[in-house]
């Protein structure tokens, strides 16, 4: 398959160009004979717009057309002709394709494709901080964060903790993989630079409470800490109480699966995903011919979705309005910024 991607801009200029660089990177991957170009090349067999607000619809053999942006009315009349020329868009969203559908374009000229991330940046983990002292008695029950070392992942948790007699469980921790920052002497202006950097504060006593659990507080920062003592005094600031090993491990999973769901919910968001959407759409619109499974809820299987209801009079025109609405905000913003005297 010969594809020539057209971009309008520098490649190198901003983030249009970057679509377009890690899309030629990703199909020649995929052993496609892949170019970016300034101009349509009426012997490729798909020339692909980068964007849809430069390309003339000027019908080559099959072109489809990046969509993103369509805040004006003047907008989507371009885009609503370009498909009706014969272009396919390929929309960011499925939201924003459906509000095209409903103001009027035809379901089966638009598809999309979400955007795609680099994958270089990872979440750190989160920092928990201690700070108390321990004692021979055990009071401070110390044994609990050994005890769920080996429970957790390292790279949901790193420690800071400052106390005396933390050596061994620090080790422990070390051992396991955790990042541990450790300081037996208390340092008060370390430990006020320390405890607003905290993403939460842990104290496993059932003592009457921890003095840092206040300044945790106080520092906007959530704590976990055992319910008991003046820590249920404080209105809404124990925000994960718990008591056993089990409910500590259990606190520790849940705040570790909420920053999954959000990891996760782009974790399919690749350049090589992008790229291979791409290519199953080309290639159905060249042949006709689907793939034998669909991977993936947008590309290929969000152009030949049927499931698309009869749009009411109401809901057409809503969808319309919000695209004229946009050219009446983009006016009297130009209108705000012109020089006076200027017509």
């Amino acid at each position: 398959m010969k594809v020539r991607i057209v971009c309008y801009e520098d490649v190198n200029g901003w983030i249009l160009g970057k679509f377009a660089l890690k899309l030629r990177e990703e199909l020649l991957l995929l052993s496609l004979d892949a170019e970016i170009v300034c101009t349509p090349d009426p012997a490729a067999d798909i020339n692909h717009h980068i964007i849809y607000i430069d390309f003339d619809g000027k019908r080559t053999t099959r072109d489809t057309v990046m969509v993103t942006h369509i805040d004006a009315d003047w907008k989507f009349r371009k885009l609503k002709q370009q498909t009706e020329q014969g272009a396919v868009g390929i929309c960011m969203s499925s939201d924003t394709m459906r509000k095209l559908v409903s103001a009027g374009i035809s379901k089966e000229r638009l598809c999309y494709v979400n955007p795609a991330h680099d994958g270089i940046i990872a979440p750190r983990p989160f920092t928990i901080g201690i700070t108390t002292r321990i004692y021979p008695d055990g009071r401070k029950r110390e044994f609990l964060l050994t005890h769920l070392a080996g429970r957790l992942d390292p790279g949901d948790f790193a420690f800071r903790i400052m106390g005396e007699g933390w050596e061994d469980v620090v080790e422990e921790l070390t051992r396991r993989g955790f990042s541990v920052q450790y300081s037996a002497l208390f340092d008060r202006d370390a430990y006020q630079r320390m405890i607003p950097a905290l993403d939460y504060y842990l104290y496993l006593g059932c003592d009457e409470g921890s003095m840092g659990f206040v300044d945790a507080l106080a520092a906007g920062v959530p704590t976990i800490a055992t319910p008991q003592g003046f820590h249920v005094d404080a209105a809404g600031g124990l925000v994960h109480p718990f008591e056993t090993e089990d409910d500590l491990y259990s606190v520790f999973t849940r705040i570790a699966a909420q920053r999954h769901l959000l990891t996760d919910s782009v974790a399919r968001w690749t350049w090589q995903d992008y790229a291979r959407k791409h290519a199953e759409i080309w290639h159905y619109l060249l042949t006709g011919e689907l793939p034998q499974e669909f991977l993936y809820t947008d590309g290929v299987a969000s152009l030949v979705d049927g499931r698309n209801p009869a749009c009411s009079v109401t809901e057409r025109l809503s969808s319309r309005l919000g695209f004229v609405a946009g050219s009446i905000r983009a006016l009297k913003a130009s209108l705000r910024t012109r020089p006076p005297g200027t017509r």
